[in-house]
């Protein structure tokens, strides 16, 4: 699992596309540098926003062929330990997608990568973070500011979503040994 090249297709390839290119022609600038960029960090945002999307097949008009993108194979094995941290921290977490705990586990530990369906949970909450991020980061920007403002806005919406309730004191007591 994680060794080969992975492929982003349709309305996603072209949301890669965007959220890799860069969005100031003067300084360059991107939110992510590359497609594994954001293949490792999609997953995670497509599971805390509880979002999957299904496969999408949009269609280049003057080509007729289906948008990709890919990651090439050396970047994906290159990223394969947080791809597969990332993968056994969504099996473990999915309540919704397993309720067994046992079997949670064994998909993360014991049998990760041998049932095609946990692929196929793990590649929508891919695609769905993909979408979220676009929506956050892309959708509505014309200008360099725009996209500074969103990442921004995208920014205290996730800390305040996730993190406002957990403070130092909380951090310093799961560090501190009984």
């Amino acid at each position: 699992m994680f060794d080969k090249q992975y492929r982003f297709k349709g309305r996603h390839a072209l949301r890669v596309d965007q959220l890799t290119s860069a969005f100031d022609g003067e300084s360059k600038a991107q939110l992510f540098g590359r497609n594994v960029d954001v293949y490792t960090n999609a997953p995670l945002v497509g599971f805390l926003y509880g979002r999957t999307a299904e496969q999408d097949d949009t269609k280049n008009p003057e080509t007729n062929q289906v948008y990709n993108q890919n990651v090439m194979g050396d970047r994906v094995i290159y990223s394969q330990e947080e791809l597969m941290f990332n993968f056994r921290l969504i099996m473990l977490l999915d309540k919704q997608y397993e309720p067994d705990e046992d079997k949670r586990i064994d998909k993360a530990f014991r049998h990760m990568g041998e049932n095609p369906a946990d692929e196929e949970r793990f590649d929508s909450y891919v695609r769905g973070g993909v979408d979220v991020l676009y929506e956050k980061l892309i959708e509505g920007a014309t200008d360099p500011e725009d996209y500074i403002n969103n990442l921004f806005e995208f920014v205290e919406e996730f800390q305040d979503r996730f993190n406002s309730e957990v403070s130092n004191d909380d951090i310093l007591q799961l560090c501190i040994k009984k």
